[in-house]
Protein backbone atom coordinates (compact mmCIF):
# COMPACT_ATOMS: atom_id res chain seq x y z
CA UNK A 1 0.00 0.00 0.00
CA UNK A 2 0.88 3.01 -0.26
CA UNK A 3 0.70 4.69 3.55
CA UNK A 4 3.33 1.35 3.85
CA UNK A 5 5.88 2.98 1.08
CA UNK A 6 5.64 6.67 2.80
CA UNK A 7 6.16 5.45 6.11
CA UNK A 8 9.15 3.47 4.86
CA UNK A 9 10.32 6.02 2.85
CA UNK A 10 10.22 8.28 6.46
CA UNK A 11 11.86 5.34 8.04
CA UNK A 12 15.03 5.49 6.09
CA UNK A 13 15.19 9.04 5.84
CA UNK A 14 14.97 9.02 9.94
CA UNK A 15 17.64 6.56 10.25
CA UNK A 16 19.85 8.09 7.99
CA UNK A 17 19.50 11.83 10.02
CA UNK A 18 20.01 9.91 13.43
CA UNK A 19 23.55 8.73 11.55
CA UNK A 20 24.24 12.16 10.56
CA UNK A 21 23.53 13.19 14.19
CA UNK A 22 25.52 10.74 15.66
CA UNK A 23 28.48 11.29 13.40
CA UNK A 24 28.89 14.52 14.26
CA UNK A 25 28.41 13.91 17.62
CA UNK A 26 31.26 11.95 17.39
CA UNK A 27 33.44 14.22 15.60
CA UNK A 28 32.76 16.98 18.13
CA UNK A 29 35.41 17.26 21.37
CA UNK A 30 34.43 16.62 24.87
CA UNK A 31 33.37 19.87 26.15
CA UNK A 32 36.85 22.11 27.25
CA UNK A 33 38.81 18.71 26.88
CA UNK A 34 38.08 17.93 30.36
CA UNK A 35 38.02 14.51 31.37
CA UNK A 36 36.85 12.31 34.92
CA UNK A 37 39.37 9.45 33.58
CA UNK A 38 42.62 10.27 31.33
CA UNK A 39 43.25 8.82 28.59
CA UNK A 40 46.19 10.48 27.32
CA UNK A 41 49.33 8.71 27.23
CA UNK A 42 51.35 11.97 28.09
CA UNK A 43 49.84 12.77 31.42
CA UNK A 44 52.43 16.18 31.34
CA UNK A 45 49.74 17.89 29.98
CA UNK A 46 46.83 16.76 31.96
CA UNK A 47 45.92 19.17 34.95
CA UNK A 48 43.78 18.21 37.61
CA UNK A 49 40.46 19.94 38.89
CA UNK A 50 40.39 20.25 42.17
CA UNK A 51 37.40 20.25 44.86
CA UNK A 52 36.90 18.86 48.29
CA UNK A 53 35.31 16.37 49.68
CA UNK A 54 32.47 17.76 51.48
CA UNK A 55 32.56 15.85 55.09
CA UNK A 56 36.49 15.73 55.55
CA UNK A 57 36.98 19.21 53.55
CA UNK A 58 40.13 17.25 52.15
CA UNK A 59 41.03 18.36 48.33
CA UNK A 60 40.59 15.44 45.74
CA UNK A 61 40.70 15.24 42.25
CA UNK A 62 37.64 15.48 40.45
CA UNK A 63 38.69 15.73 36.83
CA UNK A 64 41.49 16.65 34.21
CA UNK A 65 41.71 19.17 31.72
CA UNK A 66 44.24 18.34 28.22
CA UNK A 67 45.74 22.00 27.94
CA UNK A 68 48.55 22.02 25.37
CA UNK A 69 52.34 22.89 26.86
CA UNK A 70 53.04 25.29 23.37
CA UNK A 71 50.87 27.84 25.38
CA UNK A 72 51.63 30.51 27.65
CA UNK A 73 51.62 30.76 31.52
CA UNK A 74 48.53 33.45 31.09
CA UNK A 75 46.74 31.17 28.51
CA UNK A 76 47.64 28.39 30.47
CA UNK A 77 45.78 29.86 33.44
CA UNK A 78 43.13 31.39 30.93
CA UNK A 79 42.01 27.40 30.14
CA UNK A 80 42.04 26.40 33.67
CA UNK A 81 39.54 29.47 34.70
CA UNK A 82 37.35 28.92 31.71
CA UNK A 83 37.48 25.18 32.27
CA UNK A 84 35.94 26.35 35.92
CA UNK A 85 33.90 28.26 35.24
CA UNK A 86 31.93 26.63 32.57
CA UNK A 87 31.68 22.78 34.53
CA UNK A 88 31.95 24.13 38.33
CA UNK A 89 30.19 27.66 38.63
CA UNK A 90 27.50 27.98 35.47
CA UNK A 91 29.45 30.28 33.17
CA UNK A 92 30.25 32.63 35.85
CA UNK A 93 33.47 34.77 35.17
CA UNK A 94 36.64 33.92 36.11
CA UNK A 95 39.54 36.63 34.22
CA UNK A 96 42.94 35.69 35.00
CA UNK A 97 43.30 40.04 35.24
CA UNK A 98 47.54 39.43 35.39
CA UNK A 99 50.58 37.60 36.72
CA UNK A 100 52.39 40.33 39.33
CA UNK A 101 55.99 39.63 40.35
CA UNK A 102 55.49 39.84 44.47
CA UNK A 103 59.21 39.38 46.10
CA UNK A 104 60.43 36.97 42.93
CA UNK A 105 57.42 34.93 43.42
CA UNK A 106 55.06 34.72 40.69
CA UNK A 107 50.98 35.67 41.62
CA UNK A 108 47.93 35.05 39.45
CA UNK A 109 45.14 37.84 40.02
CA UNK A 110 41.76 36.59 39.31
CA UNK A 111 38.69 38.49 39.08
CA UNK A 112 35.51 37.02 39.92
CA UNK A 113 32.42 38.69 38.51
CA UNK A 114 28.88 38.18 38.68
CA UNK A 115 26.92 37.36 35.07
CA UNK A 116 25.85 39.85 32.87
CA UNK A 117 21.76 40.21 34.15
CA UNK A 118 23.96 41.32 37.76
CA UNK A 119 26.16 43.68 37.07
CA UNK A 120 25.63 46.90 39.02
CA UNK A 121 23.68 45.35 41.38
CA UNK A 122 25.19 45.43 44.90
CA UNK A 123 22.10 44.03 47.41
CA UNK A 124 22.92 40.81 47.58
CA UNK A 125 18.92 40.13 47.82
CA UNK A 126 18.32 41.39 44.26
CA UNK A 127 20.68 39.33 42.99
CA UNK A 128 19.29 36.70 40.24
CA UNK A 129 20.28 32.90 39.30
CA UNK A 130 23.63 31.93 40.19
CA UNK A 131 25.86 34.15 42.02
CA UNK A 132 29.30 33.73 43.58
CA UNK A 133 28.04 35.86 46.65
CA UNK A 134 24.50 33.94 47.18
CA UNK A 135 25.17 30.61 46.10
CA UNK A 136 29.03 29.56 45.70
CA UNK A 137 30.44 31.74 49.03
CA UNK A 138 27.80 30.72 50.58
CA UNK A 139 27.41 28.68 53.90
CA UNK A 140 30.71 26.95 55.72
CA UNK A 141 30.36 24.48 53.11
CA UNK A 142 30.04 25.67 49.80
CA UNK A 143 32.26 28.59 50.26
CA UNK A 144 34.90 26.06 51.00
CA UNK A 145 34.15 23.91 48.35
CA UNK A 146 34.22 26.86 46.28
CA UNK A 147 37.27 28.11 47.46
CA UNK A 148 39.20 24.61 47.08
CA UNK A 149 38.13 24.21 44.13
CA UNK A 150 39.15 27.88 42.64
CA UNK A 151 42.43 27.90 45.01
CA UNK A 152 43.77 24.87 44.45
CA UNK A 153 42.88 24.23 40.87
CA UNK A 154 44.48 27.02 39.85
CA UNK A 155 47.56 26.77 42.15
CA UNK A 156 48.63 23.32 40.50
CA UNK A 157 50.83 22.55 43.60
CA UNK A 158 52.12 19.14 42.25
CA UNK A 159 53.03 20.22 38.78
CA UNK A 160 56.73 20.57 38.05
CA UNK A 161 57.19 22.69 35.39
CA UNK A 162 56.92 26.77 35.52
CA UNK A 163 53.59 27.93 37.19
CA UNK A 164 52.81 30.49 39.53
CA UNK A 165 53.30 30.40 43.26
CA UNK A 166 50.53 31.85 44.43
CA UNK A 167 47.10 33.07 43.64
CA UNK A 168 44.86 36.33 44.79
CA UNK A 169 41.32 36.58 44.04
CA UNK A 170 39.38 39.76 43.66
CA UNK A 171 35.26 39.80 43.21
CA UNK A 172 34.21 42.57 41.45
CA UNK A 173 37.54 44.02 40.92
CA UNK A 174 37.97 44.83 45.12
CA UNK A 175 39.05 42.54 47.70
CA UNK A 176 37.31 39.20 48.57
CA UNK A 177 35.15 39.83 51.53
CA UNK A 178 33.50 36.33 51.38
Amino acid sequence: SKEVSTIKEENVNLEKTVKDLNDKLSKQEPKNNIAKEPSIKDKSNLYPIYTADTDTYKKQIDAYIYIPKELELKQKLDTLAKALSEAYFDNLPIQVVNIKDVDNKKVAVINLDESSENQGISDFSKLKGSTWATKYFQGSTGGTITSTQLIETMLQRDYSGQWIDGVKFLYKNKDCNF
